[in-house]
Parts: C-alpha cells; structure tokens; sequence
C-alpha cells in the first residue's frame, strides 16, 4: 500500500505546555495543571465582535447552559422508551425548520453532529434510494455538484463509496453558482457513457462567496432525470427567516433533502447540525437495522426511533438547545440578527467600493464579502496575492481582528463573514482603516 510519509501531526512537538503523561491515580488539578488547562480558552475568541473568520458564530450567554442541561437529561437519545422527551423536542424542532424553510407535511430528519455528517447521510440514502441491493450499479453511480461546493461533500461521496472519477466537480456562472444547464449536459454525456447519475448536490449559501444557485431551475432539471436534489444549505439555510430570504431560497423546499446549521445562523452552541429529508423512510430504509437486542426498544406507531434515521444509536440530546434559545428569545430577535449580519456586509462592500485602491472580488452575499488591496500602480497577479498575503497577516495579528482568506477566481482574497451580533459599523470602519494602513 502507497505510503504519503510519517505523519507528525500527533507528536506533540510545540504542545509541552499541554502534554504530560496520563496518572494512574487520580488526583486533584494543581495550580499548574489548571494554568495549563486555561490555555483552551484562547483557542477561539468568537466572542470578540471583531472575530469574522468563519461561518460558526458568537453565542448567546444564556445559551452555554444548555449543553450541560442536556448531557444530565438522558444518556442516549437513539430510542424512544428511554428518550421520548428529548425525541418529542427534537420533532419539535424539525418542524419548525420544516416550516421556516417551506417544506411539505411529513418531512422529517433529525439533528447531527453538524453539516458534514448530515452531508454524509444525504448521499448514503440517495445511493440506497438508486441502487437498494443491487451492488453492481455502485461503480457506475455518477453525482454532481460545484467547484464551489463544502469540502464535506465531496468526502461524504467518498466515504459513500462513489469512485473519486464519477465525482463530478461542475464549473460556476459569473455569480459563483452552478447552473441547471451545465449538471444536464454532464448527465446526458455520462448516460451515453454508461454510467448511472443518481444525485445532485446544489448550495444554498457556499462558504466562500455566499453563494445560492439555480435551485429552482435544478429543480426541475432532478424532477425530470429522476435524480436525487440535495441542497447543502448548511451555511444559508436560515436566512429564510429574514424578508429577503425566501426569495433568495426559492426552489429549496423542493429538494429530496436538506442539510442546514443551527450552530452557524442559528446561534446555537456547537455540535448542532441538522438534515431534513422529504421522505423520511428513504433515511430509515438506508439506516435502519433492528438486532434482537433491540426488541424491546421497538417504537410505538406515533413514537420515533431516530436511530432508525442516521448512523447512530448513542445520541447526543441536541434540541434542547435550540428549543430552548428559540422559546427564550423568539424569533424576532433571533431574525433581527441575521439580518443585520447580511447588513453589515454589504455596508463593508460600500466601504470598499469607495476606496480607489480596494477592489470588490465578490459582492457580499448572505453577510459574506470578499475583497482584496489593489493599488493603482500594481498590476501583476502574483505581486497583488503577496500583497494581500501580508495586509491579510497583520489584520490577523494578535489583539486585532480575526478574518479569513480564500480564493476568488484564482486570486487570493480577503473574506469576512459578519455573522458576530456584537459587530458594529464601527468595527467595520476601522477594519478597512487597518487594511489601508497595510499596503
């Protein structure tokens, strides 16, 4: 078997202040091992309204308490004879994202550890859904999405044991999206080839640019090839909350399923992820198997097994977090929020267009803005990527702001996402007053 190199991840080298071996006795923390231990809490400063790196976002306070509520409340939540109260809220919860996102009665889902394994279950029922047990499709089974598409696609189809050639990756429009005309031209040719296209996989928000595509037009184009539509929305899914969203949504209640965040847009504390499915037995029909040591957990006719539903039987009690975030504050606010995020962008996108040696490489979308410096007298690509290389690592020194690079058309980026509710104009003003002190 080919080998890449000895991987030195796991060494521990420039952690001395984190390792020491593991007691055989235990004992209690001393001054020292706390100082130690106290290091975690400067591993992601989200509550600094000036941290706009990724799409996960700043908490609430009252939040953080409900973790901890729900690891006292029930041990595992995979059956319901020994959950149904946290079961009974989770079905809650999903049926508010239901509603928010406009899909029919009688989609169902359940909550995940976060996107990319919502992602991972969507293929995995999708290929059940095509080829059920008849494995001698699997090498043939072709699915597609974009260039722009979450890396956890793309390793969710992987792990789905979809071969890495029949993986199409499909080039975007001029607004980053992909188009219903390039996914049926794919098809038509992979058809003529022989193989078996059996899922596509749209966004609705990507993490680089914001991004929605063609969902409607996809749409159509899965209703009629028969193909499986699964919208990735895990970044944008929740701005269907706002005024603008549905419209920038449309065609996502349409999709076979849907995987979307409440630890981005929602607010929640992290692990909470989320997939909804049109057709809830297409997930039990890939996942569900029933050992006899099961029998006496089988669920009620209105009762739920969300075992039966994904990969797996321990569980984490993830609603009460978000039921209780939502009862607590209610939507508007929660509403106010993402809007004003999606705002707050689009305020940085003036801010940059005024400025003759800013260049705007991505309008802000869904409170993504990507821009870049661009001098007058500096025309060379490389010489304008090793400038922003350098405006990009003093912004992020320490003790000043927190944002994240990328890759727009091939040229190296400066991206803010303004999800922070504590972020102001103000921190946006002097942001932009920093990078033109860096070049």
């Amino acid at each position: 078997m080919a080998r890449s190199g000895r991987d030195r991840s796991f060494t521990g080298n420039g952690r001395h202040a984190t390792v020491f071996p593991c007691p055989i006795h235990g004992s209690l923390p001393s001054r020292s091992t706390s100082r130690r231990c106290a290091r975690w809490r400067r591993v992601s400063p989200s509550w600094s309204p000036r941290t706009w790196r990724r799409s996960a976002t700043s908490r609430y306070a009252l939040r953080s308490r409900a973790p901890k509520r729900s690891g006292s409340l029930v041990q595992s939540q995979g059956v319901w004879p020994i959950a149904s109260g946290p079961n009974e809220l989770e079905l809650t919860v999903l049926d508010w994202f239901r509603q928010w996102l406009g899909m029919p009665n009688g989609t169902g889902g359940l909550l995940t550890s976060g996107g990319s394994t919502a992602a991972l279950m969507a293929v995995v029922a999708a290929r059940h859904a095509r080829v059920a047990d008849d494995a001698t499709l699997l090498p043939r089974l072709t699915m597609y999405t974009s260039t722009q598409a979450h890396s956890a696609v793309v390793r969710a189809a992987w792990m789905a044991g979809i071969s890495r050639e029949n993986v199409r990756v499909l080039p975007v429009d001029g607004a980053w999206r992909l188009r219903a005309d390039a996914v049926r031209n794919a098809v038509a040719a992979d058809r003529v080839a022989g193989r078996v296209p059996f899922l596509v996989v749209a966004s609705a928000g990507t993490t680089n640019t914001g991004a929605i595509d063609d969902l409607p037009a996809i749409a159509d184009l899965c209703g009629r090839e028969s193909l499986w539509l699964h919208v990735d929305a895990a970044y944008g899914a929740f701005a269907a909350l706002t005024a603008r969203g549905p419209e920038l949504l449309r065609g996502i209640e349409r999709a076979d399923s849907v995987v979307l965040d409440p630890h981005k847009w929602l607010y929640v504390p992290f692990e909470c992820g989320c997939l909804l499915a049109r057709e809830p037995g297409a997930l039990k029909s890939a996942f569900h198997i029933f050992p006899e040591y099961l029998k006496d957990v089988a669920p009620g006719d209105e009762e739920v097994n969300f075992a039966d539903y994904g990969e797996q039987l321990t569980r984490y009690a993830r609603a009460l977090k978000i039921w209780l975030s939502v009862r607590t504050f209610g939507l508007a606010p929660i509403r106010a929020m993402i809007e004003r995020g999606i705002e707050l962008a689009e305020y940085a996108e003036v801010l940059v267009r005024r400025e003759s040696a800013l260049e705007v490489l991505a309008p802000a979308r869904l409170g993504i803005l990507c821009f870049r410096a661009h001098p007058s007298d500096v025309d060379d690509a490389a010489t304008l990527d090793a400038l922003n290389e350098r405006v990009n690592a003093r912004i992020n020194e320490p003790g000043r702001f927190l944002i994240s690079s990328t890759k727009v058309n091939g040229a190296f980026s400066l991206r803010v996402c303004t999800h922070n509710w504590r972020t102001s104009e103000r921190d946006i003003d002097e942001l932009m007053g920093l990078v033109r002190e860096s070049f």
